[in-house]
């Protein structure tokens, strides 16, 4: 089929038109877009890449077989011959920088001996098993060389759908860190190993000066060079664009925000190409290190970082949809020759690489249990199903048929040795290509109910309550803004039945929301008078008061105690006792809030994000997560006064001067307590404004009230604020 497809290409050279080559990718996004709007409308539960690598795939059947041919036809079948190394540059430094960029680096720290573990001990064993299982089962007269390759290709994990649906779950930030951070080493393993095992085969095909016969002995220092000179490569680059981050400081200057993202995404990709073309290390070490470098310590220097986030999705989605139709179209270009049995051993291939995945994760679960931030039984049997094969072993599969074709057509091997050589690589990349498909088609849509079953993610129950209670916020919310608009000539006349029509989030507004919502409008607009509201209060009605209690620390017996509805401050419902599972819920939410307050200080310059100071308020809120996420209390103060920000601050003073030693001991221990005053008081401030929000979105619309279990991350929050202050006190009192 490849020699098929490269003598349809050679024969129609003469009427193809070389413009046409821009019109794949953008009709790749379009079709995207359109996949989109089907899934999210219709609730389908395929993940979106699974459903464009089908769309790639009709395209590069239609294209190969000279269904209709058109601009379409010729655009795809020139991305199917796409320079194998071209297509990694293109694909893989954007993607994978992406992916690192947004892992949690505080816990992809923490956990490092276990990525290390899952990524490269584990890497080799899976390798080796999938080879094992490739050149004993599969029929096809695969060299071990070839076979290893198939193992180096399938150990390249893709979390793509399954990072996408934890973040939506409420999946621990645990889980979702060795997923994601797996993901990314092994990545680098799985090329590092490809390059190994590729070398080898191409002196296997015997074409002169193609490949070279690797022996253990260099294979290991092979390995050491790809891995550790990549993941130097890629600090490197990655301080460099920290520092260029810093210096693009004109926080208001629009330009100047678009040439951070912009440059962002040149190192990115230089860092890949020095790497892996000039220094012959590995690339995509190179990139993640990147990633993960400018997480650590240049996320606060971008100036606005909705710009960033919004450009980083863009992006991604391009890259992700443009990829898996192009791989997609390859493997339909390949599966026309398939027959009965190639698709039986497809699956059984299927099914072998995970069972491997389960019986590795098994044997090494003694010890990834105990090093890093742990793991228990149920996030190893997820992590053995989550693992997804995707971009990266597809794109690893596209390099290397594509290598293997340039090199056979150009050496001077005979014809039936060119064509046993590219029927193999023909065979290799539609397994790699089926197994990425059922993977994505199989594994993906399974892991939330899996999720569910195995008990890791937050109940329904207590999600949906939040939901609801924050909906029915939403509802008083509008319902002031309808009220506000009653009270202008022009819309005193507007019914409220019409406006339920077509506000769905109306239809269930009960009596006590109708009652807050013209408390808040008085509140919001005292100079105001309060139209006339009939026409609403016949469609909702009235109801009465219930019993609750005020918080007021002056009284001593709670018992008994209530508060005018007018008058009362916080009132709590001791109706219902403390929910653990609810408490943990909403410790994320009020550590989610906490956040987007110091980003808020970030934005409108409350904080100097060229200084120590957010960065290590970032850091403990990501301690505060990962806490929360296990069921513990509210920890973030103690966070921060365990981060060392000395260092932070001589490194900045240097960079900023000069030198490292050039300031007096005063000026020293000035800096210092400055620092700590500074991140006490913003740190106060995040609390108390996250309270007030907390209270106004949480609080119960109908009772007016916050349930026990809301009272308790209040009282934890008041504690962290209480010890912040001390701190403040004590520098008042020494000084």
């Amino acid at each position: 089929m490849l020699e098929r497809t490269l003598s349809v290409v050679k024969n129609d050279h003469d009427d193809v038109h070389t413009p046409n080559v821009v019109l794949f990718p953008w009709l790749a996004m379009l079709i995207g877009c359109a996949v989109y709007y089907l899934i999210s409308r219709l609730k389908v539960k395929m993940p979106y890449t699974a459903i464009m690598f089908i769309v790639g795939a009709i395209m590069g059947f239609s294209s190969t077989e000279n269904i209709g041919s058109n601009a379409v036809t010729e655009s795809t079948k020139m991305w199917i011959h796409i320079d194998g190394e071209v297509l990694l540059l293109a694909f893989l430094p954007g993607l994978l920088f992406l992916d690192s960029y947004n892992t949690n680096v505080y816990l992809f720290k923490q956990a490092i001996s276990q990525l290390l573990v899952f990524a490269f001990p584990m890497g080799l064993c899976g390798t080796i098993l999938t080879a094992l299982v490739a050149y004993f089962v599969l029929p096809y007269g695969w060299s071990t060389d070839l076979c290893m390759l198939l193992g180096s290709i399938l150990a390249a994990t893709d979390p793509v759908a399954v990072a996408v649906l934890l973040n939506e779950l409420g999946a621990p930030p645990r889980l979702r860190t060795h997923i994601a951070g797996e993901s990314l080493l092994n990545d680098g393993a799985a090329v590092v190993f490809f390059k190994i095992f590729s070398a080898r085969f191409f002196h296997e095909m015997g074409v002169d000066g193609v490949g070279e016969e690797i022996g253990w002995s260099r294979g290991i220092v092979l390995f050491l060079r790809l891995s550790l000179g990549g993941a130097v490569v890629g600090v490197l680059f990655g301080v460099l664009l920290v520092m260029m981050l810093f210096n693009l400081n004109r926080r208001l200057s629009r330009e100047e925000c678009v040439f951070q993202v912009t440059g962002t995404i040149a190192i990115a990709y230089l860092s890949y190409f020095v790497s892996e073309v000039l220094l012959h290390c590995s690339g995509i070490l190179a990139v993640v290190f990147c990633g993960l470098t400018t997480k650590s310590f240049g996320e606060t220097l971008f100036n606005d970082n909705h710009l960033t986030h919004d450009f980083i999705q863009i992006f991604e989605c391009l890259l992700n949809s443009t990829l898996f139709t192009l791989g997609g179209a390859v493997w339909a270009s390949i599966i026309p020759d398939f027959t009965g049995s190639d698709w039986l051993y497809l699956l059984i291939l299927y099914t072998a690489v995970i069972i491997i995945r389960f019986v590795l994760m098994a044997l090494f679960f003694p010890l990834t249990s105990r090093i890093g931030v742990g793991q228990n039984m149920r996030e190893m049997i997820f992590q053995s199903w989550g693992g997804l094969r995707g971009a990266v072993g597809i794109a690893l599969a596209l390099l290397l048929s594509k290598e293997v074709v340039e090199y056979s057509e150009a050496g001077n091997l005979s014809e039936e040795t060119r064509h046993q050589y590219q029927q193999y690589v023909q065979k290799l990349f539609g397994m790699v290509g089926g197994v990425a498909c059922l993977s994505l088609i199989i594994a993906g849509p399974s892991s939330g109910p899996l999720l569910r079953v195995l008990g890791l993610i937050t109940p329904s129950e207590t999600r949906s309550n939040v939901v609801s209670n924050h909906e029915k916020h939403l509802a008083k919310d509008i319902l002031v803004e309808y009220i506000n608009l009653l009270s202008e000539k022009r819309f005193q006349h507007l019914e409220y039945g019409i406006v339920v029509e077509r506000v769905s989030i109306l239809r269930d507004v009960s009596p006590e929301i109708f009652h807050s919502a013209i408390e808040l409008y008085k509140k919001k607009f005292p100079d105001k008078k309060l139209p006339n509201l009939a026409n609403v209060a016949a469609i909702i009605g009235t109801s009465d008061e219930s019993d609750f209690v005020w918080d007021d620390p002056s009284v001593s017996d709670m018992g008994g105690v209530k508060q005018s509805l007018k008058s009362r401050g916080t009132v709590y419902c001791f109706k219902e006792l403390p929910n653990e599972q609810t408490l943990m819920e909403e410790r994320k939410l009020f550590i989610e809030c906490v956040k987007n307050e110091y980003h808020n200080q970030l934005q409108s310059g409350e904080l100097d994000s060229r200084s120590s100071i957010p960065w290590g308020l970032l850091q403990s809120v990501r301690c505060a997560e990962e806490a929360a996420a296990n069921g513990l209390p509210m920890n973030d103060w103690t966070a921060l006064e365990s981060s060392n920000l000395l260092l932070f601050d001589r490194a900045l003073h240097a960079y900023r001067v000069g030198a490292l030693c050039n300031k007096q001991r005063g000026d020293e221990d000035y800096n210092t307590i400055r620092t700590k005053v500074l991140q006490s008081l913003s740190f106060i401030k995040a609390h108390l404004a996250s309270q007030e929000t907390f209270k106004d979105k949480l609080a119960s619309v109908e009772k007016h009230s916050l349930s026990l279990t809301e009272k308790r991350v209040l009282d934890e929050s008041r504690e962290q604020v209480a010890r912040a202050d001390a701190v403040i006190n004590a520098f008042d009192a020494h000084d």
